[in-house]
């Protein structure tokens, strides 16, 4: 029901979550909001797939901690088989990280699950609107990918060697480099990635990784 609306009168919306409270509850908050939806909840990444393959959606609505699928991985394959898709990540891992990740990654918005669901309604309006909706806090000048804050293919070697559970020791020796010069890559890679621990860094690298 629903797709005989013109997605201007009605545009429909695609809820990618395992959590069906999750859906009851954006249901419940889209009802007392100002515009008019049509809201489809699917739980996983098989499911996401099937129903993009035979309707348009004005919007995704992603939940990237999804229990059997890399969600940022999820993300990445979307955007790749559908380019102008509108992505918006509702998701209840680490917002200063992942928000920007999610950037990086091509989505369109970010929202932390301890957001209150106005604010949730509030970025789907944004993104519907055209523009970007992701938190102040993640999305600062240093956060964002700017010229500054690209790892230098030297840091992104050191990042791969850390990600593998290597020491600093261990890295000084096989790229025949100092421990001092090993731990300011370290210092620099943690700067502009904005990570503040090895798991962080690994699931950057993750995401740099080609």
């Amino acid at each position: 029901p629903g797709y005989c609306y013109s997605s201007q009168a009605m545009p429909s919306l695609l809820l990618v979550d395992d959590h069906p409270v999750v859906h009851v509850a954006l249901e419940a908050a889209l009802i007392k909001s100002s515009r008019r939806y049509h809201l489809q909840a699917v739980q996983d990444d098989v499911q996401a797939m099937a129903q993009l393959a035979t309707a348009d959606f004005a919007l995704v609505i992603l939940d990237i901690g999804l229990p059997q699928v890399d969600g940022l991985q999820l993300l990445k394959t979307l955007r790749r088989h559908y380019p102008q898709q509108s992505i918006l990540i509702y998701t209840a891992q680490e917002e200063d990280i992942y928000a920007r990740m999610a950037y990086s990654a091509g989505a369109n918005g970010f929202v932390h699950k301890g957001s209150r669901l106005e604010e949730l309604v509030l970025a789907i309006e944004t993104v519907l609107d055209g523009s970007l909706s992701f938190p102040a806090t993640a999305m600062t000048e240093e956060a964002l990918p700017a010229e500054g804050t690209l790892l230098t293919p030297k840091e992104l070697q050191v990042l791969g060697l850390l990600s593998k559970g290597l020491s600093n020791l261990q890295i000084a020796e096989m790229l025949n480099i100092s421990n001092k010069t090993v731990s300011t890559h370290k210092k620099n890679i943690l700067r502009k990635t904005g990570a503040s621990n090895l798991l962080e860094l690994v699931a950057v690298f993750k995401e740099l990784a080609p």
